[in-house]
């Protein structure tokens, strides 16, 4: 049937089947035109408007709407801690990815009904900032597989890597109980003799465990030189912490893969991009890139206005707005502080309960 003779219905599925697979095309191109950008953001915003209940009544009340918000900056934001209590969902999801809940808080619930961007986002920028020879090394993941983690937007990052991107001996280190010592060690030892570079991909806590059993064996490993680790998230909710410096430092002395050669990764259950430091590519190794498909600000806690950017700004509320989470909220508000610079940013903690006065106005006014 002829686009021009379908009933309604049938044409809005075929308008928004048309703006994801532009979406993905955009995420997936070497350019990015910044008024293409606009223009699929002013769309992706109309999209939203239009079929999330909650968000709609938002903008209305705010008088932000589709008639007549003409940039990206004022599609208005969504908090982070939105997601544990209001459901965002353009349409049915088809995975659902839940936060860590290791706080003890509320876990946010992220209804993806649209995973193919999430695959897009991965293949666009995993191996443009982990992997720039363009080879396919063998893995070991430090990260909860699927099997055990269905929930995990993580997880399910790291089993598309695998699957894409890893070479022949990829293998899990991670089970029901935790990180398996053993197997990591056994693999550990084979690829260090093997010589060929390969990659760990890990969460910060993980990777701590790891070292701290190789440190308590007197293990000492040296893998090829070439060798990258992947490390992600913080220890939110541990009792035990370590700077980036002292982990990466530890890498170094226990894997024998040098601090400049440790890729990390910035993300959320709630954001379907992700920024990586381009260490690798020449660039500061505290300093994460945001790619192109997504824009961050830093804003002032208390009023939500725009910050400076720059080396010497003050930190401020990361706000991210991700064409990727086209299905969900594209312009989120997190409890992050950091400064932007130039399209990267530089990390400065989490907001103080005290600082979230905006959060958490905005929050209630998404639930009214």
């Amino acid at each position: 049937m002829p686009a021009s003779a379908a009933t309604p219905g049938c044409r809005a599925r075929i308008r928004n089947v048309d703006l994801i697979e532009r979406i993905a095309a955009f995420v997936a191109r070497r350019d990015h035109p910044v008024a293409e950008f606009e223009a699929l953001a002013l769309e992706a915003f109309a999209f939203q408007f239009e079929r999330i209940a909650p968000y709609r009544g938002l903008c209305e009340r705010a008088g932000r709407t589709p008639a007549t918000v003409t940039s990206w900056r004022d599609v208005p934001l969504v908090p982070a801690a939105a997601f544990a209590s209001v459901e965002l969902a353009a349409a049915p999801a088809v995975e659902t990815f839940r936060s860590s809940g290791t706080t003890g808080a509320t876990r946010s619930i992220h209804r993806h009904p649209f995973p193919q961007l999430y695959r897009a986002v991965i293949e666009a920028t995993f191996p443009a900032f982990c992997l720039p020879r363009g080879d396919r090394p063998p893995m070991l993941s430090l990260v909860p597989p699927r099997d055990v983690a269905g929930d995990s937007s993580l997880a399910f990052l790291v089993d598309h890597v695998l699957t894409t991107f890893g070479g022949a001996g990829s293998a899990y280190g991670f089970g029901a109980r935790g990180v398996e010592v053993g197997r990591c060690r056994s693999w550990l030892g084979a690829h260090q003799r093997g010589g060929r570079p390969v990659v760990v991909l890990a969460t910060a806590f993980a990777l701590a465990d790891l070292v701290d059993f190789l440190e308590r064996s007197n293990l000492h490993f040296r893998l090829p030189a070439g060798s990258v680790v992947f490390e992600t998230g913080g220890f939110k909710g541990r009792s035990k912490t370590l700077s980036r410096d002292e982990l990466a430092a530890r890498v170094t002395a226990w894997l024998g893969v040098p601090a400049d050669q440790v890729v990390a990764e910035y993300g959320m259950t709630e954001l379907t991009s992700h920024a990586y430091t381009a260490n690798l590519l020449g660039g500061h190794r505290d300093h994460f890139v945001v790619p192109p498909w997504m824009r961050v600000r830093a804003l002032d806690p208390a009023t939500l206005a725009e910050l400076p950017e720059g080396g010497d700004a003050r930190p401020g509320l990361l706000a991210f707005f991700d064409l990727a989470n086209v299905g969900s909220a594209l312009h989120v508000l997190t409890e992050d502080l950091g400064v932007v610079d130039n399209g990267s940013l530089r990390l400065a903690g989490r907001a103080p309960d005290a600082d979230l006065r905006g959060c958490s106005l905005l929050a209630e006014e998404l639930g009214r």
